[in-house]
């Protein structure tokens, strides 16, 4: 197969899920003995955290683009070739100029068509449904996706529509014994005492703010925080001064690190109302945390058998959940069926699921 991969992805964010998505696809079809895989890159890909790592021929990018400003997002490229080639893009992007091509799309979530702002949504969804429309194959990452891609933007019949699962890194497993370095994370960050992570965003369909309630509310436990960047002032203010010094903000953690402090964690909180998938669910899971979680349609597919679902985001609910995890038996039996759920997926499967994919358009 003749194979075009548009790395977009890489000049939008420094790092994050989808430019992870596309790190793990890529490094797995540069491998493919058999095909041609080739690349477009905007001229400061190289500043993404994943692109560092992605070992790419320069002969193998047949398009740099010299600027990434919005527009060059928005707008497609110019690529003539006469041959039939699989054109995939990491983020909406389209491709002029090839008549033979055969544009694939990767459908993350809906997000922005329930919870971005009128202006936000118009722009995002104008070039994610163009992208859809324009595509012989979609890919939606979780069944839930799939659902709401039918609702917002249904496929025709001359269109083809699956669902691949994102995979798991393999630096997340349980630790039997923590080394000397390892418990010096614990050390460093002063957690001596039972705690509770939270990793990501904290943006509003998120549900950080029952979080901060709950720790108001539950003495002689911590809350760890992963990544999403310094609390804002408005953040501060949803804990109680007691609260707050218990509170222990990790703005940046590698996987190692996160792997670490998800084993020896009480649970994963993740009360986010939408997902386009949930990586972190299955990265808790993976690592042997159980995980306390909103119950909606995602996370029920990923973690339903293990995750511990709030019916509704209540501080009562939440805490009878911990008080569940600290009883020895029911824990180790939570965290052995979150391990053997979260096998299901890997990006050794996804990336396999997504070449056969290629093969039935091409």
């Amino acid at each position: 197969m003749n194979i075009l991969l548009d790395n977009v992805i890489f000049s939008m964010v420094k790092n994050g899920g989808v430019s992870n998505y596309w790190f793990e696809l890529s490094k797995h079809l540069i491998n493919q003995p058999n095909d041609s895989i080739k690349f477009i890159e905007d001229c400061n890909a190289k500043s993404n955290f994943h692109r560092q790592q992605l070992a790419i021929n320069e002969e193998d990018i047949v398009f740099k683009k010299n600027t990434t400003s919005i527009f060059s997002r928005l707008l497609p490229i110019t690529h003539k070739s006469t041959e039939e080639f699989i054109y995939h893009s990491s983020y909406f992007r389209g491709i002029s100029g090839a008549k033979s091509k055969i544009e694939v799309t990767t459908v993350y979530d809906f997000i922005h068509s329930f919870y971005a702002p009128i202006h936000k949504r118009i722009i995002h969804n104008n070039l994610k449904f163009n992208a859809i429309k324009r595509s012989k194959g979609i890919i939606c990452i979780s069944k839930n996706t799939y659902n709401d891609l039918q609702k917002f933007c249904p496929t025709k019949k001359n269109q083809k529509a699956e669902v691949i699962y994102v995979g798991v890194s393999d630096d997340y497993f349980p630790i039997a014994e923590f080394n000397q370095s390892q418990k010096e994370i614990f050390k460093n960050n002063n957690l001596n005492d039972d705690y509770i992570v939270f990793v990501g965003g904290r943006t509003n369909y998120k549900n950080f703010d029952f979080v901060a309630t709950a720790l108001n509310n539950i003495t002689g436990i911590k809350l760890v925080i992963v990544g999403g960047g310094i609390l804002s002032e408005n953040e501060i203010k949803m804990f109680s001064k007691e609260a707050l010094s218990r509170v222990v903000l990790i703005p940046s953690a590698s996987n190692e690190e996160l792997n670490v402090l998800l084993n020896n964690a009480l649970a994963l909180v993740y009360p986010s109302s939408y997902e386009g998938f949930g990586i972190p669910v299955v990265e808790a899971m993976r690592a042997g945390c159980p995980v306390i979680g909103l119950n909606n349609a995602t996370i029920k597919e990923v973690a339903e058998k293990s995750a511990l679902l709030l019916q509704k985001l209540e501080v009562s609910e939440f805490q009878n959940h911990l008080v569940r995890l600290k009883d020895k038996d029911f824990r180790n039996q939570t965290r052995e069926i979150g391990f053997l759920e979260s096998e299901k997926y890997s990006w050794k499967k996804c990336s396999k699921e997504t070449y056969e994919f290629y093969e039935t358009l091409y």
